[in-house]
């Protein structure tokens, strides 16, 4: 029944205003009883006084006068029947009733708030013991008898001595009073009601974010709750955090997911990619070992040369494979030097050189002049400007061109590799550079997609940009940016 916040609020306010409202009806009905008693006890302050000096002589000696009491209590019964009279002994022992005794609760009384009502120091109301009850006190009027040998104690007729009910009852302050207290009561009821349930609102709202964010398997689409620009409080800062959570864990599950998808296919490229050259090494190794004797020199030279090839491109495989997982661990350390790229740009041309010419590929190097040096670590860059012109060489046709352009500009030295391949496609451009992404286009091309992910390892070891432009399908162009 109270499991949400809005119902468990409404009940903490009903639980704190039930004792409150309780506290203080008992409050107003004592301070009110306490009232009627003051007013009472001080209207009736000289009534005992009166009694006596009507009937001075109802004490002699301790003893009570029985005619004179007499006449005293059927007067005052038929004047005020709720007046009870008693006479006290100095020690508060009563000595004569208006009540029979047999109705008497107690026989003597304790004279101490007698002594104070005579007294000047005093404050009403002034209770004392009840001689009808064994535990009662009542408001009385007292006075001194027979030269303070005693006193004639009267009890007075308390208005409140009835329930607390009667006495609302019969108060018309009372009741207004009470009418006023629950009015009041309904109506901050109402108001708080409202309150919590405003308050609550955002927290509602956050908690259906939370639970539709759970059942979209914690994948946005759509941000399900907008930044608060200026948080006014708690409730506002929550909405921000979660907010910010909420898109960062989504955008982590998107990204292993899509990690998740690019390994599996990595598996099956590498798979084939590692089957094809092994096929192809053991089918010659094996058909040189069982033809051997009737193979003549040039085919045995010519199938070592080819199970040399496929056992290179082994290599170069489980190479790059290894190289990526060490950057993936940082575990690879850059040893940096001033050098002047523009020379071992042209090492890797020329190395390049004859592959190129072999597949009918214009290989060029092409320099600006007055080309800075950069800091780079010789061995890394090599390998990433390798990496560049055998992934553009791959995917240039035959009378095809391909330019690794080294150009200066203001506080940089540009490096672009160009090439009049196939291009890559506009849903790949973003992911190129991803580890184990291969381009659409790319299926069933010779290696295993892993060339670019490491160039951008190596360029982000020496704080450079890289990045593809590509006019599908009229060729790509990888640049590199080294800060000077």
């Amino acid at each position: 029944m109270f499991r949400t916040l809005h119902a468990r609020l409404i009940l903490v306010l009903v639980l704190l205003f039930v004792p409150l409202a309780s506290v203080f009806v008992w409050l107003t009905l004592r301070s009110s009883q306490a009232y009627f008693q003051e007013l009472t006890q001080e209207i009736n302050l000289h009534l005992a006084d009166s009694l006596v000096a009507d009937s001075p002589n109802l004490m002699i000696d301790e003893a009570v006068d029985v005619s004179a009491f007499s006449d005293l209590a059927k007067m005052l019964a038929m004047t005020n029947p709720g007046v009870d009279i008693y006479v006290l002994t100095r020690e508060g022992r009563i000595i004569g009733a208006s009540v029979p005794p047999g109705d008497l609760g107690r026989q003597a009384i304790d004279p101490t708030p007698i002594k104070v009502f005579l007294s000047q120091e005093r404050a009403f109301p002034i209770v004392a013991d009840d001689p009808l009850s064994s535990s009662g006190k009542k408001i009385f009027s007292a006075a001194s008898l027979d030269g303070g040998k005693g006193y004639l104690y009267v009890i007075l007729a308390d208005r409140t001595r009835g329930s607390l009910l009667r006495t609302i009852l019969g108060s018309t302050v009372l009741q207004l009073v009470m009418w006023g207290l629950g009015v009041l009561l309904l109506l901050v009821g109402g108001l708080g009601i409202i309150a919590f349930r405003l308050l609550t609102r955002r927290l509602r709202r956050l908690e259906q974010a939370m639970t539709t964010f759970k059942e979209q398997d914690y994948m946005l689409e759509t941000p399900l709750l907008s930044q608060v620009a200026k948080p006014q409080d708690e409730i506002d800062r929550l909405q921000n955090v979660f907010s910010d959570m909420a898109s960062r864990i989504s955008e982590q599950l998107k990204g292993l997911k899509q990690v998740d998808k690019l390994r599996r296919e990595l598996i099956s490229n590498v798979s084939h990619d590692l089957r094809t050259p092994l096929a192809a090494l053991r089918g010659y190794l094996e058909t040189l070992q069982m033809k051997s004797p009737t193979l003549s020199a040039s085919d045995k030279e010519r199938y070592l040369a080819v199970a040399s090839r496929q056992s290179e491109r082994l290599g170069e495989l489980v190479s790059d494979l290894f190289d990526l997982s060490r950057f993936d661990a940082d575990a690879v350390q850059a040893d940096f030097e001033l050098f002047p790229l523009q020379e071992l740009a042209q090492d890797v041309v020329l190395k390049f050189q004859d592959h190129a010419r072999d597949k009918g590929i214009d290989l060029r190097l092409e320099l600006a002049p007055d080309l800075p040096q950069v800091k780079i670590d010789l061995g890394l860059i090599e390998r990433a400007l390798t990496n560049l012109i055998d992934n553009a060489l791959k995917h240039t046709p035959a009378g095809g061109e391909v330019r690794l352009e080294l150009i200066k500009e203001k506080d940089a030295l540009l490096v672009s590799v160009r090439d009049t391949g196939t291009g890559i496609p506009q849903k790949d451009r973003e992911y190129i550079f991803d580890r184990y992404y291969r381009a659409s286009n790319e299926r069933g091309s010779d290696g295993a997609g892993l060339g670019l992910a490491i160039s951008k390892r190596i360029a982000q070891l020496h704080g450079a940009d890289i990045w593809v432009e590509s006019n599908e399908p009229r060729g790509s162009c990888f640049c590199l940016r080294f800060k000077v």
